[in-house]
Order: C-alpha cells, then sequence, then structure tokens
C-alpha cells in the first residue's frame, strides 16, 4: 500500500460532532482511489457496522478507532489493530460510560494495563510520557493536517516516540461550515450567535494523499507509520459464525439431550402422547432439531425456553414460531403441522445471518423479565441500542433554537410545516432542518432486544447504562446482527395484559377454567361473525381503522383468514389487497404458471406472507433457501437499490431459464417489491392473530370484562375515551370515579363500569392507596368529615376529589365548593369539627359548564356523556342552515351510499399517507355517539384543509359516502370546525 489512506475520519455517529455517514467517507476514500479507510468517532463505535459494511462494499478495507474526549478534552485516539484491541476499547470506553463520579482517567487505564492489539496516538506530549513508560511499542506522537508540527517532531525523535501523519476528516467542503457551527450550538445548547471557536477548520477537511504528503514532505516516516498501520491492522472483519453462550454449563451434547428431552415433554401436553416414529410430527422435530444442532441454536433454545418457563403468559411470534421445536417448547403457541407454518423462513442449513426468536410477555410483568436476565447472565449481556435520529419536529426545534428563536414562534412552525405552510418558517431554518433529519441524535434502547455472549460483552461491543441502568450495546437492531450477535426479542405487549386480566376475572367470577395456553377458541362461530362485521374495537392487532374496513371487505372472521387479514395490510400492499378482496368475492382469475400457481393458491394468487417471497424466488427464479432468505430481508433495508438491482437481474434471469414470460415475470417482481419496508411471515401473523381471536372471543361473551381490561391496560390503538364511550354504547351504565366505590383501577360488575380513583390526574399514588387501606380497614366513608378525619389530605387532594365528584356520593347537601370551604377551615383551625360549621351564603355551587371542564382537567376523559353532546346546541343550530343535505350519524350511513351528507363527529384518529405521487392524503376517523365512522382526505382536499384538524376536535364534515365491499368512507369535500373558540368555525358552502 504505497498511498496514504484516510485513517482518522469522523462521521456524523459522533453525535453532534461531526457530519459525514460512513457512506460519504468511504465514497471519498474510494474516489481519492484509496484501498483502506477508517474512522475514529468520539468515545464511540456507533456507527462501525454500517460503517465496516459500507467499506467493504466498496472493495474498502475498514479500519477502525475511536477517540477519546474527557469533559471536552481530546486525549487520544485509540485505532484497533486486532479484535483483542477492539475490546481492549471496549472495557475502556464501558468504563467511561459507567463513571458517573468522573474519576475515571483512561490513560492511567492504558498506563497500567497497557493496549495490546491497539496502537495509540496522541497529540499530548504529556500523556505520551505518562504512557512511554509501560511500552513504546505501538505508541505514536499524532501529528494532523494542518497543524505545525515542527516542534512537537523535535520532541518526539528526543523521546524516541515515532510519529504517525493524520487528517482529522470532519468535513468534505466549506459549504459544510454553517451546519457544522448548527450542530454545535445545539450541542452545547447555545444561541449561535453567542457561540465561538466552534467554527470548521481547514485542517479538518478530508484531504488526499497528495494533499497528506506536500504537507508532511518534511516528515516521511509519519505518513509511513500511517500506511503501516494500515497495512498491518485486520481491519474490521464479520463473524462466519453465531455468537451465543452455552447453557447452563452443558456441553453441546449435553445440551441436545436436554433440548430433545424438553420436545418430548412437549408433546405430552401439546398433543396427548408421544408423536409416532415415522409420522410428520416425528419428521418435522427430527428434521428441525437436526438443523439447530447443526447450525449451534440448541443454546439459543433452551436459553429462551428457561425464560418463558418463568413466565409463561406469552406471545411468541415472529418466523419462531413457524417451528415446531418452539412451539412444543411453550415459546410459541400456534401449531405449525396443523397451519402449514414454514420452518425454513426461520432456520435453514444455508442462512448467513443469525435468526432471533420474539417473544412478548404482558407489559407490566417485562420489566422483571429482564431483571431475571440480567442478574442471570450478568457481564455477558445486553440491551440492543436504538439509534433515535431526527425527526422534522425536532429538527426545526433544535435549528430554530440555534437562532434564538423564541419557544412560543418555535411551537408554531410544525403544525406550519405539516399544513404546508413552509414558507412562513425562515429559511435558514428550514434549510437545516432538513440537514438533521434523519441524523443521529443520540443512543436510546430498543424495546426489548437482548443479546448474551460467551465471553464478557466487552469483547464483542461497549455497554453503556441505559435511563434505566440497563446495559446497552453499540448498536441497534441490523448491526447487531451482523457484528454476528443473536438478538432474543423480549417485548412488553398491553394486550396480553388484557388477556390475562380478562382470564383471571372469568375464571373467578364465572367458575370456569381457561388457561393460556391451552384456551383455543377459534372456530367459535360467534366471535367469527362479530370480526366479520370488523366488529373489533379493543381487539389487539385487528382493531386499527385500516384492519377493520379490511375485515367488513372481506367479510371473512375464520381463523385462517384473520391470518390473512393480519399479514396483508402492509404498507406497499394496497394493490394485492384490491386484487385478493375481488377474487375472495368471485372474480375469476388466472393462476400463475406452475409452480408459482401452486405456491399461492391458498391466498388465490396474490403474495401474502413473507414466505410467499421466499418460496417464488426458490420455486419460480432456482435461488437457494438461503439467496431467497437474503432477497426477503433485503426487502426492508435501507440502502438496498443497488443489491436489489443485481438480485432483480438474477431473479428475471432464473425466472426465463425456468420457462416464464416476460408479463408473468414482471407481475411476479411486482408481488415481490410489494414487501417493500415492513411485512410480515405467516408464522407472525398467525400468533397475533390468535391472541386477536381470543380477545374477541372474550369481547363477544364477556364485553363488559374485556373493556375494563383494556382500559386498566392503557388502551390499544385508540384513546382510552374510545373505549369509555364503546361500554356506554353497548348499554353498559358508566359511573364516574366515587371515593367509596372506586379502586385504583377500573372495575365493573356484571353490568356497570366504575371509574377507576387512578384515573384522576395529580393524586399521589400513596394517597390513592391510603383511601382504599382506610376503606379495607374501617370501611366506607360516612361522610366528607369522616374522610378528612382518616385520611388527612393535603388540599391539592381534595381539590381533585372534590372538583372531579368523586366526593359527590359523601357531601350530603354540600356543593363541591363547599367541600373545598369546609377543608380550608378545618385546616385553619388545625382541629376536628365539633358540629357542622355554617356555610357562608358567598360560597355556591359551579355551573354545569365548570363541571364539565373539571371533569376533562381532573380526569382527563368525560364520563357523564359522550364528548359531542358537549356540541349539541351548535351542531342543532348550524343543522338548520346546510343548503338542503341530510344531517346523519353513524348508524345509517349504508343508507346514503353514493349520496352526499353533513355528519358530525369527534376526531378520533388519523393515518397520513403518501400517493405514488408523493402527495400527502390521509384516512381518518371520527366518532359520534352511535360508533365510529372513517373518512379519507384526498391530496387536493388535505393540501388545502388539513390545517383545521390542529385547530380543535369537534367537527362538521361533509362529503360522499362510497361503499366499498361493505365497508363505509367518507370522502371528505368540506370540513367545519365545531370549536366556539375556533375563529374558523364557519360554513363556507
Amino acid at each position: 500500500m504505497k498511498t496514504y489512506a484516510p485513517i482518522h475520519c469522523r462521521t456524523y455517529y459522533s453525535l453532534l460532532e461531526g457530519i459525514l455517514s460512513p457512506h460519504e467517507v468511504c465514497r471519498a476514500a474510494q474516489s481519492m482511489g484509496s484501498r483502506s479507510v477508517g474512522i475514529s468517532d468520539i468515545n464511540n463505535f456507533y456507527g462501525l457496522i454500517e460503517f465496516a459494511r459500507t467499506a467493504l462494499d466498496m472493495g474498502l478495507k475498514p479500519l477502525y478507532g475511536t477517540a477519546l474526549y474527557v469533559k471536552e478534552r481530546y486525549l487520544c485516539t485509540l485505532m484497533c489493530l486486532n479484535r483483542e484491541g477492539f475490546a481492549r476499547a471496549n472495557r475502556i470506553l464501558t468504563r467511561l460510560y459507567h463513571d458517573t463520579a468522573g474519576t475515571y482517567d483512561p490513560v492511567s487505564d492504558l498506563a497500567s494495563s497497557g493496549w495490546q492489539g491497539l496502537a495509540v496516538i496522541s497529540a499530548d506530549p504529556e500523556i505520551l510520557l505518562r504512557l512511554k513508560g509501560k511500552d513504546r511499542k505501538n505508541l505514536y506522537a499524532g501529528l494532523f493536517y494542518g497543524h505545525p508540527f515542527a516542534s512537537f517532531v523535535r520532541w518526539s525523535r528526543d523521546n524516541k516516540i515515532p510519529v504517525m501523519a493524520l487528517n482529522d476528516g470532519v468535513y468534505l467542503s466549506m459549504e459544510d461550515a454553517g451546519y457544522y457551527r448548527l450542530i454545535r450550538a445545539i450541542k452545547k445548547r447555545r444561541p449561535l450567535s453567542l457561540l465561538s471557536g466552534e467554527g470548521l477548520k481547514p485542517g479538518d477537511r478530508l484531504v488526499s494523499g497528495t494533499d497528506m504528503a506536500a504537507w508532511f514532505s518534511a516528515v516521511p516516516e509519519a505518513l509511513a507509520a500511517a500506511r503501516r498501520y494500515a497495512e498491518v491492522s485486520e481491519g474490521f472483519v464479520f463473524p462466519d459464525g453465531f455468537i451465543f453462550p452455552p447453557f447452563n454449563g452443558l456441553s453441546k451434547r449435553a445440551a441436545a439431550e436436554r433440548l430433545y428431552s424438553l420436545c418430548r415433554q412437549g408433546m405430552m401436553r401439546r398433543y396427548g402422547g408421544i408423536f409416532k416414529p415415522g409420522s410428520p410430527g416425528d419428521r418435522r422435530v427430527t428434521y428441525e432439531l437436526s438443523i439447530i444442532t447443526e447450525k449451534g441454536f440448541t443454546e439459543y433454545f433452551l436459553v429462551v425456553h428457561d425464560v418463558v418457563k418463568r413466565f409463561p403468559g406469552t406471545c411468541g411470534r415472529g418466523s419462531a414460531a413457524s417451528s415446531i421445536v418452539s412451539y412444543l417448547l411453550g415459546i410459541t403457541h400456534v401449531d405449525p403441522l396443523k397451519y402449514d407454518l414454514f420452518f425454513e423462513r426461520f432456520l435453514n442449513r444455508e442462512r448467513q445471518d443469525p435468526p432471533d426468536i420474539d417473544v412478548d410477555f404482558p407489559w407490566d410483568e417485562r420489566e422483571k423479565v429482564l431483571s431475571y436476565v440480567f442478574e442471570k447472565y450478568r457481564g455477558f449481556s445486553g440491551m440492543v441500542a436504538d439509534h433515535i435520529t431526527f425527526g422534522i419536529r425536532s429538527a426545526l426545534r433544535e435549528s430554530a433554537t440555534a437562532f434564538g428563536i423564541s419557544d412560543r414562534e418555535i411551537d408554531t412552525y410544525y403544525p406550519l410545516w405539516m399544513r404546508g405552510d413552509r414558507e412562513k418558517i425562515p429559511g435558514d431554518v428550514q434549510k437545516y432542518a432538513l440537514k438533521l433529519l434523519g441524523k443521529p441524535r443520540h443512543i436510546g434502547t430498543h424495546p426489548g432486544g437482548v443479546v448474551i455472549t460467551p465471553e464478557p460483552i466487552t469483547v464483542y461491543t461497549t455497554v453503556q447504562p441505559s435511563a434505566l441502568n440497563r446495559p446497552v450495546i453499540a448498536w441497534e437492531k441490523d448491526g447487531t446482527e451482523e457484528a454476528g450477535l443473536v438478538k432474543i426479542d423480549l417485548l412488553g405487549n398491553r394486550s396480553l395484559g388484557v388477556l390475562r386480566d380478562s382470564i383471571a376475572v372469568i375464571n373467578k367470577r364465572y367458575s370456569t377454567s381457561l388457561e393460556w395456553d391451552l384456551f383455543t377458541p377459534q372456530g367459535d362461530p360467534e366471535t367469527e361473525k362479530e370480526i366479520a362485521r370488523g366488529d373489533t374495537l379493543g381487539v389487539f392487532y385487528i382493531e386499527s381503522p385500516a384492519t377493520r374496513q379490511l375485515l367488513k371487505k372481506m367479510g371473512m372472521g375464520d381463523y385462517e383468514h384473520l391470518v390473512i387479514a393480519s399479514s396483508i395490510i402492509r404498507p406497499a400492499a394496497s394493490g394485492c389487497i384490491h386484487d385478493y378482496i375481488k377474487r375472495l368475492k368471485g372474480q375469476k382469475f388466472t393462476p400463475y404458471p406452475e409452480p408459482a400457481g401452486s405456491i399461492l393458491a391458498d391466498n388465490l394468487g396474490v403474495m401474502v406472507y413473507q414466505e410467499d417471497v421466499a418460496r417464488i424466488a426458490h420455486g419460480v427464479a432456482g435461488f437457494s433457501y438461503g439467496e431467497a432468505d437474503s432477497l426477503r430481508k433485503l426487502l426492508s433495508k435501507r440502502n438496498r437499490e443497488e443489491r436489489l438491482k443485481r438480485v432483480e437481474k438474477k431473479f428475471r434471469s432464473g425466472a426465463r431459464k425456468n420457462g416464464f414470460s416476460k408479463g408473468t415475470i414482471d407481475l411476479l417482481w411486482r408481488g415481490i417489491l410489494s414487501f417493500e419496508g415492513y411485512s410480515f411471515s405467516k408464522a407472525h401473523s398467525a400468533s397475533y392473530a390468535l391472541v386477536s381471536f381470543k380477545l374477541a372471543w372474550v369481547k363477544n361473551r364477556y364485553p363488559l370484562v374485556f373493556y375494563t381490561s383494556v382500559i386498566n391496560n392503557g388502551g390499544g390503538y385508540y384513546d382510552r375515551q374510545v373505549y369509555i364511550d364503546a361500554v356506554r354504547r353497548m348499554g353498559f351504565p358508566v359511573l364516574p370515579a366515587d371515593i367509596n366505590r372506586s379502586m385504583i383501577r377500573y372495575t365493573c360488575t356484571e353490568n356497570t363500569l366504575v371509574t377507576g380513583l387512578g384515573q384522576l390526574k395529580g393524586i399521589s399514588e400513596a394517597c390513592l392507596e391510603k383511601i382504599i387501606n382506610e376503606r379495607e380497614r374501617k370501611g366506607v366513608f360516612r361522610d366528607i368529615f369522616d374522610f378528612y378525619d382518616r385520611v388527612d389530605p393535603v388540599f391539592e387532594s381534595v381539590r381533585i376529589l372534590a372538583r372531579s365528584g368523586a366526593l359527590d356520593s359523601i357531601a350530603d347537601s354540600y356543593t363541591r365548593p363547599q367541600l373545598l370551604w369546609l377543608f380550608y377551615v378545618r385546616d385553619r383551625e388545625s382541629s376536628l369539627f365539633v358540629e357542622k360549621p355554617r356555610i357562608p351564603e358567598s360560597v355556591g355551587d359551579y355551573s354545569d359548564a365548570v363541571k364539565l371542564t373539571d371533569e376533562i382537567r381532573t380526569l382527563g376523559i368525560i364520563i357523564r356523556r359522550h364528548p359531542l353532546e358537549i356540541f349539541r346546541e351548535r351542531i342543532d343550530r348550524l343543522s338548520k342552515n346546510l343548503g338542503g343535505y341530510p344531517v346523519v350519524d353513524s348508524r345509517d350511513l349504508d343508507r346514503w351510499a353514493g349520496k352526499e351528507v353533513y355528519i358530525p363527529g369527534i376526531l378520533v384518529t388519523a393515518k397520513g399517507i403518501k400517493t405514488k405521487n408523493r402527495k400527502e392524503m390521509s384516512f381518518i376517523s371520527f366518532e359520534d355517539s352511535y360508533g365510529i365512522f372513517e373518512t379519507v382526505m384526498f391530496p387536493y382536499f388535505y393540501s388545502r384543509e388539513r390545517w383545521k384538524l390542529y385547530s380543535g376536535a369537534a367537527f362538521f364534515i361533509f362529503g360522499r359516502v362510497e361503499n366499498d365491499f361493505g365497508a363505509l368512507q367518507i370522502q371528505v369535500e368540506e370540513l367545519l370546525a365545531l370549536n366556539k373558540s375556533n375563529k374558523y368555525a364557519s360554513l363556507s358552502r
């Protein structure tokens, strides 16, 4: 290697200290004719995997290190020669991350324990002198391009420390200067006008080898040292195999025997007996175990089983649900034999990347699960990171703040941006917000990804504490997998809490014996009818507006069709959905030529699952299972364009060789591309659909128990108000919070929902617990004086309880203001009431309007009526002046199909999308007293009128009712805000 390679570049993974992407760094090195390239981000390896993959794709050798800074002072750079040096650097960074006291000194660590596998470069003579007493091997005085070095070279020669030439490659062009100053202002939380000394310097530009040779012509040994490092460093090498520990110290053979024994136990529980030799079940288990053992995943299954058996109320999902071994171990709960789940989607002999097992736990049990894992594998485990990037809201805010704009004005920018009034946002704010968009901001934690390693985890990655003091590794999920670390997803799911709580109440109240894993209500006709109607509000995974509309169009509620619905509804599949529904309704179609026709026969010729992509690629184009699975994964990757073009060429070539016409190949490839973005395997959808069907069964049989559990577990797709309204629509009374009747959570009797005291905003948990304990110990509160005496609450708690109406049942004839006056008198006199005091005539009662406002403020929801009723007077008044168009409600929209109507409603939820032409439109759900109804705002209307959605919650909607295979939707043509305070609440028609 005769030319200088840029080996000390900084990327934007230095988190507001760098501006270049790994791709930009690698592309610059490639354009210079370099054969290698290196990054040294500040105090981290966050971008290492993305950088290494990009470099290798460009034919470059990826060199890597980290620049150590303490209290914003540059100490030295640790440049990795091999994996041993990487592990050493990981330990140093990990100690630095955990140094909350600010006492850790990396230089002292290096001086005492050495830097085997590292090259250490520093520009600080003091640091170099401290280190040279330990070992001079791979210790260098760093000479940086653009900085004077003559005296430092003389000093290093006198002290016999070799020099190395470096280029602090931070930027490519001075056009980046303004953006760099902006990110420094954001980092320092200081306006640009007060920022000094933070601009780009000429020496920080990423320069060519020619520039380096010219600058360091007087010290050729410095360039030679840099070239030598690039030659001798191993560079980052992706592991060939998977990284996972043995289970409880078992040998490979003992682990395999244990796994087989657990499978036999599972056969007894799941199937009532051991599979007969040669039976389909026996062949499947034998086949799976052979691949699991061969690929080295025996211990992986044992570890997951160990966790699940301790926390059994789970939903194993993802492609792991296609494994009968997972099913027998109780990790998953869908029978892969019965539902023909494709094991090779999860694991096959050619698969190069590690599969993962995803397990959902009830949301409030997840912390216990993680605590168990991190305690058992302390020092050998960590959570996968989440690289948090700038979204448009944060990008606008941070940019504007740096320009010194007031918070009040900044608050207007995001709404202006969303409704298209961008000319009202300062140009520089927009310019830099767009530059920030998508760039790394800080490191978060993946919702549930956990890795466990055979050696201390710092052998493989850095570890830093999360906000909850969990160990977090350096990389997000894709980087983790590429690094060879096997991820287990241990996730929290609120709907599993709903199912758990519902089962507990049902078993206790109705003397049933439902079991979590053996409760299989599939085939229940009443539940199927409910699902086919789209009556799935509150039902996990199938309650979104789009899914409920799809279920109505399909008109099928059986489990098998529910699995299809759960998977086909993905962002890029609108055409596939339309074709499938038409065929489901009886439209004839010509199947694809074989073998594609047989592969897609169960789905009426439509690609529904990720397995369909793999099976089509294998059967039609001759891909191996490993290649087919790689195609499936590639569709969800970022920066996939070049690789996808190569795969498409291979697919088309293979399909032509197998006799497929160009037209058929085009259709099949278009179907494959519909899996861009996120999509699901059949096993994943089958797992979630099982939970959906169970919850739908509970909803159908025990609706009040179901909705109580939904509300107590934090709701679902919608706000809690929507579920309260649903209970009221079903004819069940909803009682407000009551000091004598309410528990902390919501409760229900046979026919009544009681609001929980925990719904009240601003009362401490300790106060609520004291109220409940007093009632349990001494009975209900007799009156307000008894309550004050026994609980001795603070005024703020009394104010919330009184104004919410929670004290009404013990108020006797006192009004809510009088209850507060009584507390004030009692508190002032610091004594108990001997007799009831006389209330001053000036202390009266609140008006109904004030009570309604209090209800919203203290509860955050409206209990005593539907929210739309607040606007009833205005609705009635406006209804008389609508030019002859009918005013309808959601009960009979089907009668008005094809006609234009007015309908009042409360905004429930909205989902914006972009058309093929990249124009924005939105699907919006509204609710009236009788139900939820769906609307669509097409681009021409949405761009002009969407600002109104930010101005209120209650609207008069005007539009045409459309019936699409039984699913009703209003195409909005006018939107009128009903809020009195809204200056735009006037008719435009």
